[in-house]
């Protein structure tokens, strides 16, 4: 038994009880595993090889400075918890690179994404700091603060609380369909080596991952979180505080679970790794999935 479910177990009244408690929970997790063996989201699958195609404008490449191969290729095949499919939510394609929107795009990212930005703000660079790490893991918290304050029975908050994993991950494989059927270059390449007075020189705050622009990850589980977070709790809530290892010391007060979603757009444009349309993107594809994860969670419920 791990420290961790000891510790809880500890605050539970020995007896009957919490023997049968221990014992549903163990015979659910079996099924579950059992359900999903050989899904696909194995770290092997994850990452299975990426041939990257010849460089062209607008294609994704490997980015400095390890110029790692693509990672996550491997989610697009896997097997969704409720999504009939990783394309169910296919976003359509980005702007082209010649639109205004696009130009638009490279403009901000490359003035604001800037390791020396001149026009970046303390409060932004604090912003793009804050959210660096992993968005999932960051919003644990928020989950814990939805749940605390939902008026539900605990059963609908536990029904919640799964299918809020359930979306992050369906979310997670339709992030990795667009991201592949589009290939969309990151914006250190497009500034390096586009045909628009380029920069070969330009360092974005932060490393870039190692996959496409288009759609920005983050914005997509932000996206899924604050849909399944507002039927939780609603859209409003008393103020809560938010920490993050990627900020120590730094803590950040919310009301909403929307301003989440703002500030993970935000961030991924002033660490210089996201165009905007991208983020934006990611916040579209990841309510859409939300929200048909909560229209067939009895298809989720039945089956296990």
């Amino acid at each position: 038994m791990s420290a961790r479910l000891r510790a809880t177990l500890d605050a539970v009244p020995d007896g009957p009880a919490e023997a049968r408690g221990v014992a549903a929970g163990a015979r659910e997790a079996r099924a579950v595993l059992a359900a999903r063996a050989g899904d696909g989201l194995d770290p092997a699958s994850v990452n299975a090889p990426f041939t990257v195609p010849p460089a062209a404008p607008g294609v994704w490449q490997p980015t400095p400075p390890a110029y790692a191969p693509a990672a996550q290729y491997g989610n697009r095949l896997a097997r969704p918890f409720l999504l009939a499919g990783a394309a169910q939510f296919r976003l359509p394609a980005p702007p082209a690179l010649d639109s205004a929107r696009y130009r638009a795009d490279l403009r901000e990212v490359r003035a604001y994404g800037a390791v020396g930005s001149a026009v970046r703000t303390p409060e932004q660079t604090g912003i793009a700091t804050f959210w660096l790490g992993s968005s999932l893991t960051l919003y644990t918290e928020p989950l814990r603060v939805a749940l605390a304050r939902s008026p539900k029975p605990a059963a609908d908050r536990a029904a919640l609380v799964a299918l809020f994993h359930v979306a992050l991950v369906d979310t997670q494989i339709a992030t990795s369909d667009s991201k592949y059927a589009h290939g969309r270059w990151r914006p250190v390449t497009a500034i390096r080596t586009g045909s628009v007075d380029p920069d070969p020189a330009w360092t974005p705050l932060h490393t870039t991952p190692a996959h496409p622009d288009y759609p920005s990850g983050h914005g997509t589980y932000a996206g899924a979180a604050e849909g399944v977070l507002s039927a939780l709790a609603g859209p409003r809530t008393a103020p809560f505080t938010l920490t993050s290892p990627t900020a120590p010391g730094v803590t950040r007060t919310y009301t909403t679970w929307s301003r989440l979603s703002r500030e993970n757009v935000d961030a991924r444009v002033y660490s210089g790794i996201h165009t905007r349309t991208a983020d934006e993107a990611g916040v579209t594809l990841g309510k859409r999935v939300a929200a048909h994860t909560l229209r067939h969670s009895e298809r989720l419920f039945g089956t296990l």
